[in-house]
């Protein structure tokens, strides 16, 4: 029979898991925005590399607060691009270079996406486990079904001299002011 302060550290147990998988889910989405935020450099940067065959390149670039600029690049020679290259240093590199640079980039993210997801998963699983088996520990705490107490009851009446002993032994109460059900929050 499992007791109230193990139900008690379970429910604490299965709380932090939950938070750490909420906490794994921000992250997921973060990565999530970061992968698409790649996706469109990408795609900007092979087109502006395909664009050179005609001579003419042209993009709008956003500079914030709704406003872009115009880009044009003519002459069949590659143009430029600034790279952030690490601890906030840009180094300029051709567009090819960037494209590159920025597809291994999102190789790197897309692991790190499918370990976070991985390990989401193996949580979510790892909760529903704790749960079941706080539901099923919380179920042998439960107080005898009436039908039980109700047969005890007739039987001690039945008998002629109930037992000083059993009239001193009192249980005190337990169970929250709503009811004797346990919740995760007792």
């Amino acid at each position: 029979m499992v007791e109230r302060s193990e139900l008690q550290k379970m429910a604490r147990t299965i709380d932090a898991h939950r938070k750490q998988l909420d906490t794994l889910h921000a992250r997921v989405e973060q990565v999530s925005a970061i992968l698409e935020e790649h996706d469109i450099t990408s795609s900007i940067l092979d087109e502006l590399i395909h664009s050179m065959s005609t001579g003419r390149a042209s993009a709008q670039l956003s500079i914030g607060s709704g406003v872009s600029l115009n880009y044009v690049h003519e002459g069949d020679k590659e143009g430029t691009a600034m790279v952030d290259i690490g601890s906030g240093i840009f180094g300029q590199k051709s567009w090819s270079d960037a494209h590159k640079m920025t597809i291994e980039r999102k190789q790197g993210i897309l692991l790190l996406h499918q370990e976070l997801s991985e390990q989401s998963t193996q949580l979510e699983e790892k909760i529903t486990t704790l749960a079941q088996e706080f539901n099923t520990a919380a179920e042998q705490l439960q107080p005898k079904s009436s039908s039980q107490i109700s047969e005890k009851t007739s039987d001690e009446a039945k008998s002629s001299e109930p037992s000083a002993e059993k009239q001193t032994r009192r249980q005190p109460r337990r169970g929250s002011r709503f009811g004797n059900e346990l919740t995760l929050d007792d």
